[in-house]
């Protein structure tokens, strides 16, 4: 353990010009001084009423201000010195949330869609959460780590709040590369306890999601798949620039595409993952059941740290500035006359 000073405010440091103004004032009043009284008053005069005592107490006053006043701003910078090591255990789990940001996500058989769907769910975990590492993997046509596993939840909840359909270029849904994403992004992890949650509504363009979850969930990585969206399908939109629907996606026949929940496949995802499947069709989150799955590791160690925390020594001349303007304030100034 090392020893050394540092500021935690180092911008107060720079009011220290103060300290020579208030030295040029107090210069500047002494002259001042002296030159109304050389007006009023013979030298003699001025002899028997400023005697040497009442100037060294005056100079005493000048420095005990100006000392007073440094000691105050180097107060104000929050000195620390020394350094004290202190053991946190962190109890808790890593969720990856899976985010489908495919234009198929944009339908609105689920108000007001499919996406704003799945991400008010993300938000309604991360609330419930405490001392749990979050991230965000996105994926359409191609997957990757939207937002690295964090404790930060505001963070968490910046990220999710920019997600939109712009994301990921690729288009189409990889639900394989997803679970692959994410399966390396909870890899470097020193737990065994991690969980990954797809929002999707489980149009699998590239196949082998089933056996990518498998092969996850031997390797550690519980999924959990939640499913946006309904089984009677619906038109998928395309917004104009104020959010307004301009038209719907056709196929190469002319017809509307129709964008339908496939949950046969997201069940499987789910089995095959060691998780859980909810369904977030008629617009209920499943916030509960899904929290619930996430937390049956709660209380099992998943990390120890050791960090150091600077001890605070700003109370020494915090405390010795006091005295010394209190002492400032209570000195007398007055000049007396000798008889």
């Amino acid at each position: 353990m090392q020893d050394y000073l540092r500021w935690a405010n180092p911008d107060a440091l720079k009011l220290l010009w103060l300290v020579p103004l208030l030295v040029a004032l107090y210069v500047y009043a002494a002259r001042m001084r002296a030159r109304a009284m050389a007006r009023i008053a013979t030298p003699e005069a001025l002899r028997r009423i400023t005697t040497r005592r009442i100037r060294r107490r005056r100079l005493l006053r000048a420095a005990l201000m100006t000392l007073g006043l440094t000691l105050l701003l180097i107060a104000a910078a929050r000195p620390q010195f020394g350094t004290k090591m202190e053991r946190v255990q962190r109890t808790g789990v890593d969720v990856l949330f899976a985010v489908d940001v495919s234009r198929s996500m944009l339908a609105r058989d689920i108000k007001p869609d499919r996406l704003s769907m799945a991400k008010e769910t993300v938000q309604a975990l991360i609330s419930r959460m405490r001392g749990d590492r979050v991230g965000i993997v996105a994926f359409a046509g191609d997957a990757f780590l939207y937002c690295p596993l964090t404790v930060d939840y505001g963070a968490a909840r910046m990220f999710l709040d920019a997600l939109d359909t712009q994301v990921v270029g690729a288009p189409g849904t990889a639900l394989s590369q997803a679970i692959a994403v994410a399966l390396e992004g909870t890899g470097a992890a020193e737990h065994k306890y991690h969980h990954l949650v797809i929002l999707t509504d489980g149009e699998d363009h590239r196949g082998g999601a089933v056996a990518a979850a498998r092969e996850a969930a031997q390797k550690g990585l519980t999924i959990h798949v939640i499913g946006t969206g309904t089984a009677e399908g619906e038109p998928i939109p395309e917004i104009g620039p104020e959010g307004e629907v301009t038209r719907y996606t056709e196929g190469e026949d002319g017809r509307i595409v129709l964008s339908a929940l496939d949950e046969k496949t997201l069940k499987e995802i789910a089995e095959a993952g060691g998780g859980i499947y909810a369904s977030a069709a008629g617009g209920a989150i499943p916030v509960e059941r899904v929290f619930t799955a996430l937390q049956r590791e709660e209380g099992r160690l998943v990390g120890t740290w050791q960090f150091e925390e600077y001890e605070e020594r700003f109370q020494l001349p915090l405390g010795i500035a006091i005295v010394l303007i209190a002492i400032c304030a209570i000195l007398p100034d007055g000049a007396r006359v000798r008889q």
